[in-house]
C-alpha cells in the first residue's frame, strides 16, 4: 500500500484487484468468514476451473478402527484456486486464496457473479445459515469455542427412557418437568413471569444421571429443541468471555436446553458472579432450560442452589433403595432371556437386590 509509513502487503487486496481486472463485468463480493464457505455448502455445485489448477495442502485424518476398513484417509484443503459454481440455476466463480495473519492462516473466499452481487450475498447467507444450523450433532463449548460435534450426537442416540432405571413417579416428575416447560409458553406469559427453568440433577456418581441428560437431549432434538452441552468455561480470554458466548448462543436458538455437567466444577469463586448476572440480569432468558449436574450438591453456593429463579427444581438420582435394585434387576433378566448359557429365574430377583445394598446403579451394572 503505498499510502501507509512503510511497506505493507495484503494479500486480499492484491487478490481482489487482480480478480477486477481478469473478470471486469463480473460484481466481486469477498469474505473472511469461516462460516460462508462454499466448499462445504452442499447446495452448490463446484467444479475446479481447468484454467487455475488448484493447490493444496494435505493432511492425515485417522478413523476409527472398529467401523473403518482402513486407518484413516489423506484430506486436501485448498490454499488457492478457482471454481464454476452453480446454484438454483445461477452460475458464479469462486476464487479462494489462503495466507499467514497474525499467528494463523486465513482463508480468503471471493465470489464473483456476472452483473449484481446481490445472488453471491444471497448464496454466502444460505451458507452461514447452513454452518449455523446442527446436522446430526450436537453444539458443545468447549476452551472458548463452539463446536458441532457428531460423535456426541451418535452417543446420545443410543439412549432411551427405557434403559434409565427409576421409580415411575419420580422417572414421570422428572419428565414432566423437563417437555412440560417447552408447552408452557403461554402459561408463563399469561402469569407475567419469564419463560426460563433450571434444573438441578445431584446425588452420588453412577446413578442415573448422565443416561438421563442423553435422553432429554435425544428427545429434545428429536422435536426440534436444540440441546447444547457445556464442557467447560475455561477458555484463553477467561470465563466471563466464555459465559457470555455460552448465553448468547442459548438466547439465539431459545428455545433450547442449555446442559451443564458437574455444575460444581464450572462454577467457582472467581466466576460466580458473572454467572449469576448471566442467568437472571438485564437481558432475558426466555425458552432457556437450563439443566445441570452435579454429584457435590452441598459444595454449591447458596446463590444457585437455594434461590428461587435460578434452579427452581432439584432432583435427587440417590443410590437406589431395594426395589429400585428389583427394577433394575428385572431390567437386565429381560435382556438376558435369550442367552440359553444363563438361567435366570424369577426367584434370583429379589435375592439379587436384598444382597446388593448401598450399590449404586454403576456397582450394579458392573455386576451384572
Amino acid at each position: 500500500m503505498d499510502q501507509c509509513s512503510a511497506p505493507i502487503s495484503n494479500p486480499g487486496l492484491v487478490a481482489a484487484e487482480a480478480l477486477r481486472k481478469l473478470y471486469p463485468k463480473h460484481s466481486i463480493v469477498s469474505t473472511l468468514d469461516f462460516r460462508l464457505d462454499p466448499l462445504t455448502f452442499p447446495g452448490a455445485q463446484l467444479i475446479p476451473l481447468e484454467h487455475n489448477p488448484l493447490i493444496t495442502t494435505v493432511g492425515f485424518a485417522p478413523l476409527n478402527r472398529a467401523s473403518s476398513p482402513v486407518p484413516g484417509v489423506l484430506v486436501d484443503r485448498v490454499v488457492c484456486g478457482g471454481f464454476t459454481m452453480n446454484w438454483q440455476e445461477k452460475e458464479f466463480l469462486l476464487f479462494i486464496v489462503q495466507y499467514p495473519s497474525g499467528f494463523g492462516l486465513a482463508t480468503h473466499n471471493f465470489v464473483l457473479h456476472k452483473g449484481s452481487e446481490q445472488p453471491s450475498r444471497q448464496l454466502l447467507l444460505e451458507c452461514g445459515v447452513w454452518a449455523e444450523s446442527v446436522h446430526n450433532e450436537i453444539w458443545v463449548f468447549n476452551q472458548g469455542f463452539w463446536q458441532k460435534d457428531g460423535g456426541l450426537w451418535s452417543s446420545i442416540q443410543k439412549a432411551s427412557w427405557n434403559d434409565v432405571i427409576l421409580k415411575d413417579k419420580f422417572k414421570k416428575d422428572f419428565q414432566k418437568d423437563v417437555y412440560g416447560f417447552f408447552d408452557s409458553e403461554e402459561l408463563y406469559k399469561e402469569l407475567g413471569i419469564p419463560w426460563k427453568r433450571g434444573i438441578i440433577m445431584h446425588g452420588p456418581p453412577g446413578n442415573g444421571k448422565t443416561i438421563s441428560l442423553k435422553a432429554v437431549m435425544k428427545t429434545c432434538d428429536a422435536i426440534g429443541y436444540t440441546a447444547l452441552y457445556v464442557k467447560s468455561f475455561q477458555s484463553f480470554a477467561g470465563d466471563e468471555y466464555s459465559m457470555r458466548l455460552v448465553f448468547n448462543k442459548a438466547r439465539q436458538l431459545a428455545p433450547c436446553v442449555l446442559v451443564l455437567e458437574d455444575l460444581d466444577s464450572l462454577i467457582t469463586d472467581r466466576n460466580r458472579s458473572f454467572f449469576l448476572n448471566e442467568l437472571d440480569g438485564l437481558e432475558g432468558n426466555d425458552g432457556i432450560l437450563l439443566l445441570a449436574t452435579t454429584n457435590h450438591f452441598d459444595r454449591l453456593d447458596p446463590g444457585l442452589s437455594t434461590r428461587p429463579s435460578r434452579f427452581d427444581r432439584k432432583f435427587l438420582f440417590d443410590d437406589p433403595d431395594r426395589e429400585e435394585r428389583a427394577l433394575y434387576v428385572v431390567y437386565w433378566q429381560k435382556k438376558l432371556k435369550n442367552n440359553k448359557s444363563i438361567d435366570f429365574p424369577d426367584a434370583l430377583v429379589d435375592e439379587v437386590a436384598g444382597e446388593t445394598e448401598a450399590f449404586s446403579f454403576a456397582y450394579l451394572k458392573e455386576a451384572f
